[in-house]
């Protein structure tokens, strides 16, 4: 018998460690997915809603909400209002720019319009950050530009050489 019990608890030990593993593994394949329109979509949950992003639409951040809620893409939203495709995507792909810039700017310290000027004279990012003394982040590698690790925690923006 204390064979039996001690067996029953090696049992229910490797079926606690195998839903462990199953559980991890399941996290660990829910990657960010390339959609239809080239854009990156998450399968972690719902993309959060922008009041900029829905100005670009035309709609309330409710509106669009709804339907990143009910799991539509961008391209899915301008087929639906009826909207120009590369209106749209160029009026979007400029709303991210700015957000890049906000967060770079918000991380130096400085305001956009000072980050900007720095990079009209030719400075890069990194360069303005060492005259700030401000430490980069360092960052792992980043999906889809090609480079791995190393790097100053910001993607390049028009006229930014880092």
């Amino acid at each position: 018998m204390k064979i039996f019990s001690k067996l029953s608890f090696i049992v229910s030990g490797m079926l606690v460690m195998a839903a462990l593993v199953a559980g991890t593994a399941i996290t660990f394949a829910q990657e960010d997915a390339p959609a239809e329109d080239g854009a990156r979509t998450s399968q972690r949950g719902p993309k959060e809603a922008s009041e900029a992003v829905a100005d670009v639409f035309g709609i309330t951040v409710e509106e669009l909400q709804a339907y990143y809620d009910a799991g539509d893409r961008h391209s899915d939203i301008i087929a639906d209002l009826g909207l120009d495709e590369d209106t749209i995507k160029a009026e979007l792909k400029a709303v991210k720019q700015a957000a890049k810039m906000e967060k770079k700017a918000e991380l130096l310290g400085i305001s956009v319009e000072e980050l900007q000027a720095e990079l009209d004279a030719g400075n890069t990012f990194a360069e303005i950050a060492e005259e700030l003394g401000v430490e980069l982040p360092e960052r792992e590698g980043r999906r889809g530009n090609g480079r791995r690790g190393g790097g100053n925690g910001a993607a390049p923006v028009d006229g930014d050489n880092a």
